[in-house]
Parts: structure tokens; sequence; C-alpha cells
């Protein structure tokens, strides 16, 4: 087995790649109030916590037998989603999505604060 075998093996489901994940989470919404991230075996939300809004904004990423379904809800409607077989491209949409939030986040709480 080479390293390149056991890097493969290590990024082969969401539940394995938990910390990268997680680390996302981290670097985007650590500075954004009212937001969670919920992890089960095969599916992530990234969640704005909004009392006011019971459709909140989020996003997730499923894993199922054709690969992964990324969806962004932006508060009102389901605003994107995207379905794709590979798991570090439908990562690198996660990443995106999360981005996307983050700064409409960061956008509503700051004038939420003026």
């Amino acid at each position: 087995m080479e390293l390149v075998d056991i890097i493969l093996m290590i990024n082969i489901n969401i539940k394995s790649s938990r910390i990268r994940i997680e680390n996302l989470f981290k670097s985007i919404f650590s500075n954004i109030p009212n937001t969670s991230i919920h992890f089960e075996d095969h599916s992530v939300v990234i969640k704005h916590n909004d009392p006011v809004n019971a459709d909140s904004a989020s996003i997730e990423i499923i894993e199922n037998n054709y690969g992964y379904k990324i969806s962004y809800w932006d508060g009102y409607s389901l605003a994107e989603e995207e379905s794709l077989k590979d798991l570090n491209k439908a990562l690198k949409v996660f990443k995106r999505y999360s981005k996307k939030l983050g700064k409409n986040l960061m956008r509503f709480t700051d004038n939420s604060i003026s």
C-alpha cells in the first residue's frame, strides 16, 4: 500500500472528513453569532439559529447511494443545490456555499447592530 492509497482511504465519506469540515466551520463562522453545525454519519448541516425564522439560512451536505447532494437555503427558499459523485468536489461546493452563507450572515448581523 502506497501513501496515495492511504490518503484516498482517509477521505472516503462525510464521516471520515469530519475534521476537515469542522475546521471549515471554525474558519468561516467563528465570529458569526447564532450558528451551529450538526454532524451525522451521512450528513452535515450548518445552520443560522434564528428564533424569528423557522426556515432559517443553512447549508447541508448529504451522502447517498449516488454521491453527495449539497443544498444552500438562503432563509426564504432553496437557493442552490448540486449533486456530485466525488467527495472532494462536493466539499469544494460545500465550502463555496459556506462562504456565501457566512458573508450573508455577516451582512445581516452588521445591519441589525447598526
